[in-house]
Order: structure tokens, then C-alpha cells, then sequence
């Protein structure tokens, strides 16, 4: 995973299997980032993700209810049609929004 926060944005790229070992790794640093800097935006980005299950649309409903603490948003990126379709039933809402992500720099953890 990497990650960059650029104004009040923070993004994070994931890669690979977004599953319960990939999820495990990344969860706390990931909250703990949302804690820190306590961003209006948060966007997920699954560009490079080939497979999710349901450990990772768990991660993804804990962060959406942890940006809404502090009135900020969630949006999902470059999510491929099964993606979508597995998200779909649960992150409604989300979904609604599913833009490109674009940023200069990153942060590698």
C-alpha cells in the first residue's frame, strides 16, 4: 500500500489481494492516518487490486464509518465491474461516486 495526503485528501493505493492478510496489514496504519489528519476526503483506490473478499468490503465499511465522524467523504477508485459488483449491495452510497484518482507523490509503506 502506499499513500498521499495533499491538501485535505488522503489517498490510499492498494495492490494485489485485498483480503484478510492484505487487510490485516494495512487496517490500523490506515486508521491511523484518518485519526491523525482527519482528511474532508478519503479515496480508495483498487486500480491495482485483483481480488477482494469479504474482509475487504468490511475495511471499507469501518473507514467509511470513520471518515463520517468527521463530516468528511469516502470514495472508491478505478474499481473493475466485478468489483463493482461486489461492492454494490453493501456501499450503495459510495459507489454513487467512483472517480479517477489523480495525485503527484506517495508515500510507500
Amino acid at each position: 500500500m502506499d499513500y498521499q495526503l495533499q491538501d485535505q485528501t488522503l489517498i490510499f493505493h492498494f495492490e494485489g489481494d485485498f483480503d484478510n492478510v492484505a487487510v490485516g496489514k494495512v487496517k490500523e496504519t490506515c486508521a491511523a492516518l484518518i485519526e491523525t489528519h482527519r482528511p474532508k476526503l478519503v479515496k480508495l483506490d483498487f486500480q491495482k487490486v485483483d481480488f477482494v473478499d469479504s474482509t475487504g468490503i468490511g475495511f471499507v465499511l469501518a473507514r467509511y464509518k470513520q471518515i463520517k465522524k468527521y463530516d468528511g467523504e469516502l470514495v472508491l477508485c478505478n474499481l473493475s465491474s466485478s468489483q463493482k459488483r461486489l461492492f454494490y449491495p453493501s456501499l450503495f452510497d459510495i459507489l454513487a461516486r467512483s472517480p479517477d484518482c489523480k495525485y503527484t507523490g506517495k508515500h510507500i509503506l
